[in-house]
């Protein structure tokens, strides 16, 4: 029976946890996706689309009898009319797919979605994360005293991982890609003096990063746990 290097075990580790967040991002597109045909469903139920097909199948021969010019008109108007009393449909549709600016300010600190952070081995619970649209919040277990002068959490999750998008938010700004309070920004509060009690993260803004930072955080916190003592 061979046996692997701890970096090996890592290494695998690492990637199965990306091949889940790869996993569960297809799942929540194939979601919206569903969500959309729905609302398109809807939308077609009303009867334009028929409509259209019918003044299309007229329209199409290259000529128009006077008896049938009549209806052609009306079934235009009909048509234009329909599209129009749809209009507030689309829009129902646009919204659900992409928020608009208003929405989007409206739900910026409102927490959406619940996620658990489990260590990979055994499934143990680490921590849960709360999300928001601009913010996103890592709040360990009762259970589990993380102290923050364990590392790897500040050489390599603060220094490294966070530090590191808040230098290319900063070289962004002065670029002027995006505005100084759309740069990436966090916190860290403590309980006991030194224990972690929540990671404050704002600004995240892509999806890359939040999924970065779920990687990177569950594995430094499975390394901490058995740096100071846990199982």
């Amino acid at each position: 029976m061979s046996s692997y290097s701890e970096e090996v075990v890592r290494r695998a580790a690492d990637i199965r946890e990306w091949l889940t967040k790869q996993v569960a991002d297809k799942q929540e597109e194939i979601e919206r996706l569903r969500t959309m045909l729905f609302l398109v469903d809807m939308l077609l139920k009303r009867g334009s689309f028929k409509t259209a097909a019918s003044l299309e199948s007229v329209t199409s021969s290259s000529t128009i009898k006077p008896s049938d010019e009549s209806s052609t008109i009306a079934g235009y108007q009909q048509t234009r009319e329909a599209v129009g009393n749809d209009n507030e449909d689309i829009n129902a549709i646009r919204r659900a797919v992409v928020p608009t600016a208003e929405q989007q300010d409206n739900t910026s600190t409102s927490f959406t979605e619940v996620r658990q952070l489990r260590r990979i081995k055994d499934n143990l619970l680490l921590a849960t994360a709360t999300l928001s649209p601009t913010r996103l919040e890592i709040t360990p277990v009762d259970e589990i005293n993380l102290n923050v002068n364990t590392q790897p959490f500040k050489s390599f999750f603060l220094n490294r991982i966070l530090e590191g998008m808040k230098a290319r938010d900063v070289e962004k700004v002065n670029r002027g890609e995006i505005q100084e309070s759309e740069s990436l920004n966090y916190q860290i509060e403590e309980k006991d003096g030194t224990l972690i009690k929540k990671i404050m993260i704002s600004n995240y803004r892509e999806k890359e990063r939040l999924n970065e930072i779920f990687n990177t955080s569950t594995w430094v916190l499975t390394r901490m746990m058995e740096k100071d003592g846990g199982k």
